[in-house]
């Protein structure tokens, strides 16, 4: 079959569907997109909320909990009781309506069943103020971390330990302010580097140890601002930095930015791949126009944070997925998967949502060790594929029509406005930024943020500059942020210190930082290409052309893999 023009009902922009893209279509039986792959992508994001969470009661036990959903008339459970028997899973089972679009009916189930308060999957120990946790310890203010201990203000960070304020990155320990960066020891403020030891502000280095402010480097050691030094003389030059203090380590960090721009930028971060194009890929192959895809993955197309999975085409937040398409976190050895929702353990899979160890399943919500179900409502074997094959056809005749004209049917993932979680909470306003308007005008939900009544105590500014002289009264104060209240960054105006925070820091010789984890954060997020690809030429000058997140009108000397290699190693 021959590729496709198209144009996307949701921006209006063309987009291609390619040859490959219709025979995945053609195996698991779903008609060809009408929105564009941002448009789709946008879509799953805007239903995963990581960092904007809540104190609230259990609906079954009134415990206090702290949860990824705002208080919106639907009931959440902590994970002891959603997970227990003392609740009747099947309460809310009901019939098809077949004069009413599915997605509706599905949605009305979503506004009654309980949900799970927060992602959380495997063994997870004292971890409560987290989201999108799995197997971990001792997590605090983490996000999207799998196999973790003693880590604190990170997002999308995977077997570490004893690391802070990093993003994107694996196997740290030690660490802080890594970004998109793995297997580094006791290293601080790297990006896009790995392997290394013992380094400060590094941008694309690979096994080095003791070095500093440099770029590009391969195999070094005791190299500072790209020249290389005794011992002595290394030591020394990092001394005179004064890491150690807010304003040295903020000049270090603005002669890094600078050092950054001018380096030699590969058009993408893929290390030991074959056949993929996408940017901050590890050992994966045959991945098409995708984003932080790890870990033996195959066969990836038009995703984003794709974890040891195969067949998964336009999801995010897959771990150990197969034949999986349209879905967001469902993981852990799922198998085929259709417009599903943080649902585990689980197979043959159609839009249903919180479900775990299930099997053959249709619009069903928070459902476990259940099969043959639509609705929550149980069926035979025969009646329910006789059933969900009417199904299919009926959201193909009668699809779902938003507020904006835009047409849903088999195979799309859900509504834009049926996400229970405003645009500013969610990891699409990280990927694709908007501000309030903006997002209304695309018909995307918007919730405003509550007012902070933190009674600040002392401001940044006037923290003491040297880590050395910091007391422990530090963790008795509320501290003002820099940013104060600013909305693009999620400010939340103010924050405090916590003693193994302090304890890393008076360590590690580092300053206190002055703004508050999501400020922080965002300040990381600057350091990442969009998640956008664009076709252009090679700043040598050699002619070659390639896909790559760094759009044609940028400054950085973007380099094809040829005379990246040549030049770099």
């Amino acid at each position: 079959m021959k590729n496709e023009n198209r144009q996307c009902q949701n921006c209006k922009n063309d987009f291609n569907i390619e040859s490959d893209d219709f025979v995945f279509y053609d195996k698991i039986k779903v008609p060809p997109p009408t929105f564009c792959p941002e448009c789709r992508m946008t879509r799953r994001f805007l239903w995963r909320n990581n960092r904007s969470l809540y104190k609230r009661e259990c609906g079954l036990c009134s415990k206090t909990i702290i949860s990824m959903y705002k208080d919106d008339g639907v009931p959440v459970y902590c994970i002891e009781c959603f997970n227990g028997d003392d609740w009747n899973q099947f309460k809310y089972a009901k019939e098809i309506d077949w004069t009413m679009p599915i997605f509706n009916q599905i949605y009305e189930l979503i506004r009654k069943q309980p949900r799970i308060y927060q992602y959380r999957l495997g063994t997870v120990v004292n971890s409560d103020y987290g989201n999108s946790v799995v197997n971990c310890k001792n997590a605090y203010l983490a996000y999207s971390v799998i196999d973790c201990e003693d880590v604190m203000y990170v997002e999308g960070i995977d077997r570490s330990r004893n690391t802070m304020d990093s993003f994107a990155s694996y196997d740290l320990d030690q660490c802080s302010w890594n970004i998109l960066s793995n297997k580094n020891y006791n290293s601080h403020f790297l990006l896009a580097s790995h392997s290394c030891i013992d380094s400060y502000f590094l941008y694309d280095c690979t096994n080095c140890q003791n070095c500093c402010l440099s770029s590009n480097l391969r195999n070094k050691q005791y190299v500072f601002r790209n020249v290389k030094l005794s011992k002595e003389e290394y030591e020394k030059a990092v001394e005179e930095l004064h890491l150690e203090t807010y304003s040295g380590f903020e000049k270090a960090k603005s002669e890094f930015n600078i050092l950054h721009q001018n380096a030699i930028h590969k058009y993408a971060d893929i290390i030991a791949s074959q056949n993929v194009t996408g940017d901050f890929i590890l050992n994966s192959k045959d991945v098409y126009k995708s984003f932080d895809v790890s870990n033996g993955s195959e066969d990836i197309r038009y995703s984003a944070r794709i974890i040891k999975s195969k067949d998964v085409f336009d999801c995010a937040y897959i771990m150990t997925g197969e034949l999986v398409y349209e879905s967001s976190a469902s993981s852990s050895n799922s198998y085929k998967h259709i417009g599903c929702m943080l649902c585990f353990t689980s197979t043959n899979m159609e839009y249903s949502l919180y479900c775990r160890s299930c099997s053959y399943c249709f619009g069903c919500v928070g459902l476990k060790n259940a099969e043959y179900c639509i609705f929550n409502k149980q069926y035979t074997k025969d009646e329910y594929l006789e059933l969900v094959f009417k199904l299919r056809a009926s959201m193909i005749e009668h699809p779902y029509i938003d507020s904006k004209g835009r047409a849903y049917v088999y195979g799309d993932f859900y509504p834009y406005e049926f996400s229970p979680f405003g645009y500013n909470e969610t990891v699409a306003l990280d990927n694709y930024p908007k501000n309030r308007m903006e997002a209304l005008e695309m018909g995307y939900p918007w919730k405003e943020p509550d007012n902070k009544n933190y009674t600040i105590t002392i401001n940044s500014l006037d923290i003491d500059d040297s880590i050395s002289t910091i007391t422990d009264d530090i963790l008795n104060q509320t501290i003002g942020c820099i940013n104060n209240g600013k909305q693009e960054y999620q400010c939340t105006t103010a924050f405090r210190i916590v003693p193994n925070e302090l304890q890393f820091y008076r360590q590690k010789k580092l300053p206190l930082p002055r703004y508050c984890p999501n400020c922080r954060h965002y300040q990381r997020l600057g350091y990442r290409n969009p998640m956008k690809l664009y076709y252009r030429t090679c700043s040598n000058n050699c002619g070659n052309t390639f896909e790559s997140t760094y759009a044609p009108a940028r400054p950085e000397k973007v380099y094809c893999e040829s005379c990246y290699q040549k030049e770099v190693l």
